[in-house]
């Protein structure tokens, strides 16, 4: 199971939210309580629940992939998306 909070020292960071602007830059990286690390996101269509796939830029699709998104979201929407593999 996935973090529910983050550890970082930075404040507004909720996993589950998701905005159709950016409160973080893209590719910001934050680590879990779970020891996992998760990434700032924007999705470019949408995606489920799931793997998926984050590419160069921070752009998400419903893509099987290295990432798994815990929540859904619709197209242009930023949010964050944890790695399922190591490193980031």
């Amino acid at each position: 199971m996935a973090s529910t909070f983050s550890v970082a020292p930075i404040s507004g960071i909720g996993f589950a939210d998701r905005k159709t602007t950016p409160d973080f830059g893209l590719g910001t990286p934050t680590l879990g309580n779970k020891n996992d690390t998760w990434v700032y996101v924007l999705a470019t269509e949408a995606v489920a629940t799931g793997t998926c796939s984050v590419d160069s830029s921070f752009n998400l699709t419903d893509a099987a992939g290295n990432y798994t998104a815990p929540y859904t979201f619709n197209s242009g929407e930023y949010g964050w998306v944890y790695k399922t593999t190591s490193p980031l």
